[in-house]
This record gives structure tokens, sequence and C-alpha cells, in this order.
């Protein structure tokens, strides 16, 4: 793990354990026999609702809405972030046991580039164009509202 801010380590920890589920989701997908897949659509479906819909509203509250607003010039990563966050709830929404095969593999794929290029892109910007205040308000998940 990179060093972080200690703003955005809570975040940075949960990109490492969502490598981890990804990992875990996709030996699922390529090796799990009909059981392992049944478990493996209810282990994303818990995972999305213990952890992951939580993690994407945070980012999209307090990372996503400042940046956009403020610094233009990283809105593409942003909007390219957030279809993948809604490709991730797309995929839970529609898993079925039929799909579980392919979509488990799609959703660990995704969450594993993902969560990378969060900490490897995302987060380098927003250490350096944030304000301290921004950092606390990711840190405390204190949605962003702008200034009128």
């Amino acid at each position: 793990m990179m060093k972080r801010c200690e703003q955005l380590l809570k975040l940075s920890r949960e990109h490492n354990e969502s490598i981890v589920m990804a990992n875990k989701i996709a030996r699922i997908a390529e090796n799990g026999a009909d059981a392992e897949l049944v478990e493996g659509v209810e282990l994303l479906k818990k995972y999305n609702e213990t952890d992951l819909e939580a993690h994407l509203q945070h980012e999209e509250r307090t990372i996503f809405a400042p940046l956009i607003q403020q610094h233009q010039e990283h809105t593409e990563l942003c909007i390219t972030l957030g279809k993948e966050h809604g490709l991730m709830r797309t995929i839970v929404e529609k898993i079925t046991f039929e799909t579980a095969r392919k979509d488990l593999a799609d959703f660990a794929y995704v969450l594993k580039k993902h969560s990378l290029m969060e900490e490897n892109e995302l987060f380098p910007i927003i250490e350096s164009v944030f304000t301290k205040e921004q950092l606390d308000g990711v840190l405390n998940f204190e949605p962003w509202l702008p200034l009128h």
C-alpha cells in the first residue's frame, strides 16, 4: 500500500479489502462448481450490502462531487470511475444463478481494476488538490456541499 494521507487511509484499506474480495470472486467464477457459484452470488450480494454500496456512495459524495466542481480537468476520470460504480451496481442487481459465472468474473475484473485506479490515479490527485477541510470531509464522510 502506498503512503496515504491520514484522511484517505480508511478508503485505502477498503480498496485493499476490495482487491482481496475481487480475487476470491474471480476464483469462484473460474473454478466454482454449482454450489460454489450459488455461494458466490450470495457473497457478492452480502458484500455489496455490508461494504461496497456505502464505499461507493462515500466516494461519490465526498470525492467525485468536489473534484468535478472545482477541478474540471479531472472530470473524465470521475466519469470513468462513476460508470464503473454503475456497472458494479448493475451486475449486483441483475446477477442470477444462470449468469453467475460470467457476472462474477465481470464483477471481479471491474472491482479490482477500479480499486487499483482509484488507489493509483485518483487518490494522488486528491492528496494534491483537496484542502485539509475537504480531506477531513472525506475522512468523516461529510457529503460535500458547494458554496453558492
